[in-house]
């Protein structure tokens, strides 16, 4: 059809063009009418999903003080922080603690031989590694960094044990292998046998004898003495080497830190005495030890004489062991970090020594808590007012697309915001949520249905949280609902009586059980009263008229048939339809009164009710509002489709008005050349 406009006018001399462009614009005024009021709702959208931010962000700063360790907070002190420090929860018991750390819980820890090379390949005999049961192969040929990738590769391994490669300096580096826990229940085991590649790393200590021919041949000793660990035992003055390996590994306390073998070389046989929890500094064979000096394994004077190495070092794993005033005996932990001693209090212990640790009450995390509070109220309360109250200015109404058209893009924007102003002015779900929220700060707070919480502390005023006094805030906050607090009345108060301040922000909930609510059921009446009005946002009510579950409705939404609604402040249920035989409220969870729950369980209640996906009011109004846009988008293809029409109708009918202008202008310039001619035969 463009294309058509361009000769449009040609028999007329008229701007055809302009005229359709004239009535198209005069009829799409619906289609721009339903435009500006999906932009409406767009704005609308916006402003309620940032109330329910503002109200999500409020209900983050309550989920503090709904819990009693966000006001009955404790702090512990220690008067030696380089021995121990302490942290502790609402649960620690108030005193004062004396610790002495007679030692500390250790990682037991084996480091190796030095190397040269961290990379370099080490010939092994046959590349067996065993630690705490399990066996890997590295190969005869493997770097001190491959055997830490092969140990800590292994998932068996690797559970309790980690490995390194320490570089000492550029020419000196060492393989390590320590418990990942500390405390002796998480020590490492070696095996004697298997175990090659540590043995000649010096990881796990080993003793040999002199060259024997023979393994059952008897050997003379003088007493036969052997003392390892400490423990001494009797091989007698004539024994092979197979028998003193079996009196050895038999021995109960001689065989848990070691084991003894026979090694059978090119010359002959060798007994070996092999650690099974480190390095050779881990065997201690000070004591009478004539067989082993007879043997070979020791010098005269106890020293070894052929270890496997000279400068591996082992560190045992060792437990926390501390006393504390008042408990008799000693206090043995496996690790540094003690959390079971008393409920709500964690020590961690550095060194040994003697601290005095002090646990009082703190109120500087209470406040704090409070505070955040009472900011994210009075901004959210603040941001609500200001949206009940706002006008638009008088006179201000969309832009028309020829405005829009000498109008920059700020400028545009400009006026947008100046129409986003008024939009929820005096919205009634915004109104119930003020009023919510005002009612909620100011409330009482019941110890049961009938009584007061305590005889001072009953409501936030009494702590010090109030909207204020005239003459010290201005009548303007005073209006809005915005709290003050009275940093001396709630010092006193989290001071003498932390316990009732945690009540009244985070007492929790009673159980109501299922109700019959008062009214007539008599198949005409649809207006119930609930008997535990007002009820709790974070009731989650299931009501049954006739038997039938129905579906609740929010906001000011008329329940229809299958449906109810309640309004939460007076307890009133609504339904779409009246029941004729029965009507039934199932509450099928812990609920609470406005009475008996604390100001943040109320308040954190109520903004569930709100800020809840899906079920909240306003997601739910926030859907409506989709559901109106859609509703007007479909609106505005319908109106496009008919223009559509009524376009191509008008461009027909310029056709065709252009088309008989065109043949009237041929048909009276043919008569003209004929009169012309008929005078000039007349005038002849």
């Amino acid at each position: 059809m463009a294309s058509l406009f361009n000769i449009w006018g040609l028999a007329s001399g008229i701007d055809t063009n302009s005229i359709i462009k004239a009535l198209m614009t005069s009829a799409k005024a619906p289609v721009t009418r339903y435009e500006n009021q999906q932009l409406e709702i767009k704005w609308k959208q916006e402003a309620w999903n940032t109330i329910k931010e503002k109200l999500k962000t409020l209900q983050s700063a309550l989920s503090v003080l709904t819990d009693a360790g966000g006001i009955v907070t404790k702090k512990g002190v220690s008067s030696n922080e380089s021995v121990l420090s302490v942290s502790t929860t609402g649960s620690a018991p108030l005193g004062t603690y004396i610790f002495e750390v007679l030692d500390i819980a250790r990682t037991h820890t084996v480091t190796g031989n030095s190397y040269t090379s961290r990379a370099e390949k080490l010939t092994f005999s046959q590349g067996y590694i065993t630690i705490n049961g399990k066996t890997i192969n590295v190969g005869t040929q493997a770097s001190l960094l491959d055997i830490a990738q092969a140990i800590n590769q292994d998932t068996d391994i690797s559970q309790y044990v980690s490995a390194s490669v320490l570089s000492i300096s550029s020419t000196e580096y060492r393989l390590v292998i320590a418990s990942k826990q500390t405390g002796t229940s998480n020590s490492i085991r070696f095996e004697a046998e298997g175990n090659d590649v540590l043995i000649s790393l010096g990881i796990v200590g080993q003793a040999q004898s002199d060259i024997f021919t023979s393994t059952t041949d008897p050997i003379t000793f003088t007493t036969g003495n052997i003392t390892i660990n400490g423990k001494t035992i009797n091989v007698g003055t004539s024994a092979s080497l197979e028998d003193i390996v079996s009196v050895i590994n038999n021995d109960v306390d001689i065989s848990a830190k070691v084991k003894a073998s026979i090694i059978t070389t090119e010359s002959g046989y060798r007994l070996a005495i092999t650690s099974l929890v480190g390095s050779i500094d881990t065997i201690d064979f000070s004591g009478d030890n004539d067989a082993l000096i007879t043997l070979g394994i020791l010098n005269g004077d106890g020293t070894v004489k052929y270890p496997n190495s000279t400068d591996a070092t082992t560190q045992l794993a060792t437990d926390l062991k501390l006393s504390m005033s008042g408990i008799s005996g000693t206090i043995v932990r496996q690790s540094n970090t003690v959390t079971d001693l008393f409920e709500g209090v964690t020590l961690n212990v550095r060194s040994t020594g003697t601290s005095i640790v002090t646990i009082n009450y703190d109120t500087s995390q209470a406040i704090s808590n409070i505070e955040r509070f009472v900011s994210i109220y009075n901004d959210t309360i603040t941001y609500i007012r200001t949206k009940l109250t706002e006008e638009r200015e008088e006179g201000i109404d969309f832009l028309t697309e020829a405005e829009k058209e000498t109008m920059t893009y700020f400028e545009i924007q400009q006026h947008n915001e100046k129409l986003k102003v008024g939009l929820l002015r005096n919205d009634s779900t915004l109104i119930e949520i003020e009023e919510q929220l005002k009612s909620i700060v100011s409330g009482v707070v019941y110890k049961d249905t009938n009584n007061p919480l305590s005889s001072n502390i009953r409501s936030l005023a009494d702590i010090g949280i109030s909207t204020g006094k005239v003459g010290y805030v201005t009548m303007e906050d005073i209006l809005s609902g915005k709290l003050t607090i009275d940093y001396d009345a709630l010092n006193e108060a989290l001071t003498e009586s932390p316990e009732l301040v945690a009540e009244l922000f985070s007492k929790s909930y009673t159980l109501i059980q299922d109700e019959t609510p008062e009214g007539n059921i008599d198949g005409i009446n649809t207006t119930f009263k609930l008997k535990y009005a007002p009820l709790s946002y974070d009731v989650r009510p299931m009501v049954y008229a006739d038997g039938t579950l129905l579906t609740q409705v929010f906001g000011n939404t008329t329940p229809g048939p299958g449906q109810f609604r309640i309004d939460y402040t007076t307890g009133t249920l609504i339904l779409g339809q009246a029941p004729t035989t029965s009507l039934k409220v199932t509450y099928g969870h812990s609920v609470t009164t406005e009475n008996t729950a604390g100001i943040a369980v109320r308040l954190n209640n109520i903004l569930k009710e709100y800020t809840e996906e899906v079920t909240g009011v306003i997601p739910y109004t926030i859907n409506s509002l989709t559901a109106e846009y859609k509703e007007l988008s479909e609106l505005i293809n319908d109106t496009n489709a008919r223009l559509s029409l009524y376009e191509e109708s008008l461009i027909r009918k310029f056709i065709a008005l252009e088309s008989a202008i065109a043949s009237l202008q041929s048909q009276s310039s043919y008569l003209s050349t004929y009169i012309t001619g008929l005078q000039k035969q007349g005038g002849k």
